[in-house]
C-alpha cells in the first residue's frame, strides 16, 4: 500500500473514531433533538405525564409520599418567579442532610436476627413474617428518601438553568443596539449550551451517586433494589423529554 494511502486510512480511522465518541458523549442530546425533530409538544408532554405515571406505578409498594415536580412547577424555576427551596416546600422535600436515621437504626453492617421468636413462622428463605415486615419498613424509608434526593436534584437543576437563562438574557439586553448582532445572540447561546452541558454531566454524576448509595443501603438489608432502576429510567427518559420540549418551545 502506498503511504499516502496509509495515511488517508489513518485519517478515516481517526475521523471514524471521532465521530463514535461524539455520538456516544452526545447519545441523549442527539436522542431529544429527534424527539423534537419527529414529536409534537402535546405528544412529548403525553409521553413525560406516561413515564410519570409508570414511575409511580413502581412507587406503590413504598408508600411515597412525596411527588415529582409538574411541568407549571419546572416553568416557575427556568423564568424565576418560584425559588427552589419554594418548589421543594410544596413537594414535600424536606432537608434530607439530618436524616440518615431513615434506616429505622440498622446500620448497613447490620442483619435483622435471622431468629424466629416461639410464636413466629418462618417464611421461605428463613425469614420470619417480622423480619420481613421490618426489612420492608426499612425499604420503604429508604426508597422514599432516595427519591426525595433525586427529585430536589431535579429541582434545583431547573433552578440553575434558570439563573444561566436570566445571565444570557442580562447579557444580552446590557449590550447597545449596534452589538447586538445574530453572530454576538449566536456566541451567547453557544457559551449557555457548553454551559448547559457541563451542568448536565454534574448532575448525571449526582443522580448515579445518590442511587449507589441507597442501592448499597437496601442491599445491606436484603430489599430488593429493581426501584432503583426504575428511577434512573424516569431521570433518562424525563431528561430527554424535557430537553425535546424545550428545543421545540424556544427554536420552532
Amino acid at each position: 500500500m502506498k503511504r499516502w494511502k496509509k495515511v488517508l486510512l489513518i485519517v478515516l480511522l481517526a475521523l471514524l473514531a471521532v465521530i463514535a465518541g461524539i455520538l456516544i458523549w452526545q447519545r441523549d442530546n442527539i436522542k431529544a433533538l429527534y424527539i423534537a425533530l419527529t414529536t409534537d409538544q402535546e405528544t412529548i408532554l403525553k409521553n413525560m405525564e406516561q413515564s410519570k405515571q409508570e414511575l409511580e406505578d413502581s412507587l406503590t409498594d413504598y408508600d411515597i409520599t412525596v411527588f415529582a415536580p409538574t411541568k407549571e412547577q419546572n416553568e416557575a424555576l427556568l423564568n424565576g418567579t418560584a425559588s427552589a427551596d419554594e418548589i421543594k416546600t410544596a413537594l414535600g422535600i424536606d432537608d434530607t442532610d439530618d436524616q440518615d436515621a431513615v434506616s429505622s437504626g440498622v446500620e448497613p453492617t447490620e442483619k435483622p436476627d435471622q431468629s424466629p421468636a416461639p410464636s413466629e413462622s418462618l417464611k421461605p428463605g428463613g425469614q420470619s413474617q417480622t423480619d420481613s415486615d421490618s426489612t420492608q419498613k426499612q425499604a420503604n424509608a429508604l426508597v422514599e428518601k432516595c427519591v426525595a434526593e433525586l427529585y430536589a436534584c431535579q429541582v434545583d437543576l431547573m433552578a440553575e438553568l434558570g439563573s444561566m437563562k436570566q445571565k444570557a438574557l442580562d447579557e444580552w439586553n446590557s449590550l447597545d443596539a449596534e452589538e447586538q448582532t445574530t453572530q454576538r445572540l449566536q456566541q451567547i447561546g453557544l457559551d449557555g449550551l457548553m454551559k448547559c452541558y457541563d451542568l448536565e454531566v454534574v448532575t448525571d454524576q449526582e443522580v448515579k451517586a445518590i442511587l449507589a448509595t441507597y442501592r448499597t443501603k437496601l442491599e445491606a438489608i436484603g430489599a430488593d433494589t429493581a426501584v432503583l432502576d426504575s428511577l434512573w429510567k424516569y431521570y433518562s427518559d424525563e431528561k430527554a423529554s424535557q430537553k425535546a420540549y424545550y428545543i421545540q418551545k424556544y427554536f420552532n
